[in-house]
């Protein structure tokens, strides 16, 4: 998977199976941001956002925040 850490200098900052990489924005379709789940095209010449993976992922890690703060306040 995939997934864009940060945007910086041209580049979205990426973790790749644990290990970051850069990837121009250039190869990566419009209105990439932070948090972003990207697939790659078969020679990896070019990215799209994966807007279900990218859903999933944001309600998955809004569901733990919402935990981790209603253990908080007990």
């Amino acid at each position: 998977m995939i997934i864009v850490d940060r945007i910086e200098n041209g580049l979205a900052v990426c973790e790749i199976d644990g290990k970051m990489a850069d990837i121009p924005l250039l190869k990566i379709s419009n209105n990439v941001r932070e948090g972003d789940v990207l697939t790659g095209n078969e020679d990896c010449s070019f990215y799209t956002i994966d807007i279900a993976k990218t859903e999933q992922r944001r309600a998955y890690i809004t569901e733990r925040f919402e935990r981790l703060k209603a253990r908080h306040k007990k």
